[in-house]
């Protein structure tokens, strides 16, 4: 037995260098893009109220008066209550201010400022502009923005991953022969996405006549993909 141990370890103690020894497999390595374009169909606003009180209780009565208001005409569209959360909500004091607008001194408090936000996902895109008019007549007075987003995402995100590693075979392939060799097999793959709801940002008419005007436009989902090759000799 311990002779044939003593063999084993021989053994592999010669092979050590020949495994250190071999030569690194020949590679190439090839990047590739893939871009679909979606047309989105939620839109995620935030919007709010903000009012201003004596005290703070006034202020935040009447917040919470107006923004109530809002948020029931936002349920009146069909809006479910997961689609609606809080974003953000302050209490801050408002100071008396000179009639050159500096403030006095020492500083006084004039008052209460009450800012209260909720984050709305509109599923029906089609809608949006309608909800937006109705809320503002409603009392709310602040629009932060609008994101747009897709409510499918795995779709075009599977075909942009498709056509990334596509693309980045043809490129290894013309590399492969401009240089005289063949792809043999893939070693590796690495991808990435990008692309997501892209924000709107505008001043916003908050007693407009008409509907507000909402245009989502297009987004690119992107897909980026890394595969290296083994290559050999043609």
């Amino acid at each position: 037995m311990k002779t044939f141990a003593a063999s084993l370890a021989a053994l592999a103690f010669l092979a050590a260098p020949a495994f250190a020894d071999a030569p690194p497999v020949p590679q190439l390595q090839a990047n590739g893009a893939g871009i679909v374009n979606v047309t989105p169909d939620i839109a995620i606003v935030t919007l709010g109220v903000t009012t201003r009180g004596d005290t703070a209780s006034a202020a935040l009565t009447k917040n919470s008066t107006d923004l109530a208001a809002a948020i029931a005409v936002i349920k009146a569209a069909s809006i479910a209550d997961k689609d609606i959360g809080t974003s953000g909500f302050s209490i801050y004091p408002v100071y008396a201010q000179n009639s050159d607008g500096s403030q006095t001194q020492p500083p006084k408090i004039a008052g209460y400022e009450v800012s209260n936000e909720v984050r709305v996902t509109i599923r029906d895109i089609a809608k949006s502009g309608a909800i937006l008019d109705q809320v503002v007549t409603a009392g709310a007075n602040r629009v932060s923005g609008i994101n747009f987003d897709v409510a499918d995402r795995t779709t075009p995100s599977d075909a942009a991953l498709k056509d990334a590693i596509a693309d980045a075979r043809r490129k290894a392939e013309l590399m492969a022969a401009a240089a005289g060799v063949k792809l043999v097999r893939i070693l590796n793959v690495s991808t990435s996405e990008g692309g997501g709801p892209m924000p709107m940002y505008a001043r916003m008419d908050l007693k407009a006549s008409a509907p507000v005007p909402v245009m989502p436009g297009e987004q690119q989902v992107t897909v980026n993909a890394s595969v290296t090759f083994e290559i050999a000799p043609q």
